[in-house]
């Protein structure tokens, strides 16, 4: 079975967001919810690759569940940047590729031409 490349996990106020963007959502109002969602989804057969939480979530998340993300093989989860309550993106945050960079190692692009930004 083929692995879903990214996977979301916010709150519904985000959700509609990210599906219009082509992502994969999973909606979890809390950390207790968030949790559950992320031992479904790394039990399941077609993990996805990345999956990526919203910050305050993935930050509420117990101990034992940070361990196991700590150690996990072939799966990366990283906290998605929270941006501004307005809206707006964050100024001076890291963004979703700075972040995915860092814990990989490699510098990605998005875009077309290859450009970094």
């Amino acid at each position: 079975m083929a692995r879903t490349p990214v996977t979301v996990i916010v709150p519904a106020g985000l959700a509609d967001g990210y599906r219009l963007a082509g992502v994969h959502v999973d909606q979890a109002e809390t950390a207790a919810a968030a949790g559950a969602v992320l031992d479904r989804l790394l039990a399941g057969e077609a993990r996805p690759s990345v999956i990526a939480v919203h910050a305050p979530l993935l930050h509420d998340l117990g101990g034992r569940r940070q361990r196991r993300i700590a150690g996990l093989e072939g799966v990366l989860v990283v906290a998605l940047p929270q941006g501004a309550a307005d809206g707006e993106p964050a100024g001076d945050g890291e963004s979703l590729r700075d972040l995915l960079g860092r814990a990989v190692g490699f510098e990605f692009t998005f875009d077309p031409d290859g450009s970094a930004r």
